[in-house]
């Protein structure tokens, strides 16, 4: 028997096998898990060499697993100008204003987190206002979920967008106010972007850096496409190998052939069959509840999604789309049903991102074609309840139907758990914090349900399960040491939950204390 090179004792070991399993130890040898059981018998694994690390009977969980997150855009935020505790206009300029004295001059400069019904204006800056602190610079702020952005008149002299593009918003004089939604918005952050091209690697690393902090360790990457660019995409491919967790991506793009050339398996992300909620795009049955001549909209015509699933499906790739609204649901739902009737496969994991809104027929349908659910319960803890987002764009009836997380386990589908970052934080404790928390009691999952969603389920939404989330022999020894058990501790108090070590592939990349102040442990 081979000694480990480290073995965790003295631990609450929530395994999260399909026993659902408890341990005291585990050892580690080559990065992979090489035991797991009582403190009796790790001793076996000892050699001359072996790390023993006393855990204090705290609490290890399998790495967790992020199931969707914009990690490029994620990384240009960290280097943004955070706008979200701004509570009115003149708060977003004067942060906007100390950021831009802080950055290079002839760099593009852009504010984040921006939620404009927090505001008292109850709107966006317009140009003119950013004008006032950025006349002769690139400035743009950002909706906290990208799909509307406002420009000073610099950037939209830069930009040089036809007026009449659909989403170009003009006052009553016909002229833009620097506000761009749908593809005026898509448009001119691909331009934008272009023009940041040299941040994103600097901007990666540290978003990971801070994902490790959060005990994460595996990233699924939606990169690329049609609010994003495809530039993201094929820098995060050529440098992921050199980052310290998994990254699994997504290419955000319809074309099939671009995919299998590079040699990737899965396609899509958000491939947005329809916009967000925040932006009133989410493509809806019924009209918004704040404004009764909009539905919403949808990005593709019900043949243009059609073909390319088929395409998609019959090269053997797994899809995911984005689909927030009953009405965009509809159509992806429409859309797998014809390919998987023509074109049936047994285990195709193929995924709907977000599913904010489905009614139950579309839930019936989503769970008789083994759909993964890719959603984000943390959407919950920042907008649901009464009051918040949900509520005032859907009404008191339909805010009580979101992301209906209990439903959907009872109909035995799987969810996987993610962030959707930037726009909520790579912080799985919080998303957990959210399903448990959730505003409808009815719709409220148990903290062990929720742990699957960012651990197993996230292993299982891209065909990982057999070598990760779950802590059991032969599988990475992707591991994260909480100061609580989420299991245990009370409902509310979830989200302050630490974490203490994460360990990937039985390398420690983050510890709350220096490493070396950690107690060797004795067997």
């Amino acid at each position: 028997m081979n000694s480990a090179d480290m073995i965790l004792i003295n631990g609450n070991i929530l395994t999260m096998d399909d026993s659902n399993s408890r341990a005291e130890a585990v050892a580690i040898g080559d990065g992979i898990i090489t035991y797991v059981g009582a403190n009796d018998g790790a001793k076996e694994y000892i050699g001359p060499h072996t790390e023993v690390i006393d855990l204090k009977w705290k609490t290890l969980v399998p790495g967790f697993i992020d199931s969707h997150v914009h990690l490029v855009q994620t990384g240009l935020n960290t280097l943004g100008i955070d706008l979200s505790s701004a509570a009115n206009i003149s708060q977003c300029l004067s942060l906007l204003k100390k950021g831009i004295e802080n950055s290079p001059k002839d760099t593009v400069v852009w504010g984040i987190g921006l939620e404009e019904i927090k505001l008292k204006e109850k709107r966006f800056p317009t140009r003119y206002e950013l004008d006032a602190v950025a006349p002769d610079r690139p400035l743009f702020v950002s909706r906290i979920e990208y799909h509307t952005i406002s420009v000073n008149s610099y950037t939209l002299h830069l930009l040089n967008l036809p007026f009449n593009l659909d989403g170009m918003i003009k006052d009553s004089n016909g002229l833009p106010t620097g506000l761009l939604c749908r593809h005026a918005s898509s448009m001119a952050r691909k331009k934008l972007f272009e023009m940041m091209t040299g941040m994103i690697q600097k901007g990666v690393k540290k978003a990971v850096n801070n994902a490790i902090s959060r005990g994460i360790t595996t990233i699924v990457a939606m990169e690329g496409g049609f609010m994003f660019h495809d530039q993201h995409a094929e820098h995060l491919i050529d440098f992921k190998s050199s980052l310290p967790v998994d990254i699994e991506v997504f290419y955000q793009t319809t074309n099939v052939d671009k995919v299998i050339k590079k040699g990737l398996k899965r396609i899509g992300g958000c491939i947005f069959i329809d916009g967000s909620f925040g932006s009133r795009t989410a493509a809806l049955s019924e009209p918004y509840w704040d404004d009764k001549q909009n539905m919403g909209r949808l990005y593709f015509g019900q043949e243009e999604i059609d073909s390319f699933v088929s395409s998609a499906h019959k090269s053997g790739l797994q899809i995911a789309v984005h689909a927030i609204g009953d009405r965009a649901i509809e159509q992806i739902l429409s859309s797998y049903e014809k390919v998987l009737e023509q074109y049936p496969a047994g285990d195709h994991r193929h995924r709907i991102e977000h599913f904010e809104i489905p009614t139950a027929e579309q839930i019936n349908r989503a769970a008789r074609l083994g759909l993964i659910l890719s959603m984000q319960p943390a959407y919950e803890y920042f907008w649901g309840g009464e009051g918040r987002m949900y509520d005032v764009r859907l009404g008191p009836d339909r805010r009580k139907r979101t992301n209906p997380l209990k439903t959907l386990l009872n109909k035995g589908l799987t969810i996987a758990g993610g962030s959707d970052s930037d726009v909520t934080p790579m912080d799985p404790l919080l998303g957990i914090h959210g399903a448990v928390n959730h505003p409808n009691p009815e719709e409220r999952i148990s903290p062990y349900e929720a742990l699957k969603m960012f651990t197993i389920n996230g292993a299982k939404g891209v065909f990982q399960e057999d070598i990760k989330g779950s802590i059991e022999v032969n599988k990475y020894a992707d591991l994260v040491l909480l100061n609580a058990s989420p299991l245990d501790v009370d409902a509310e108090n979830i989200k302050e939950i630490e974490v203490e070590l994460t360990i990937k592939e039985g390398n420690i990349l983050f510890s709350g204390k220096r490493h070396q102040d950690l107690l060797e442990g004795e067997l």
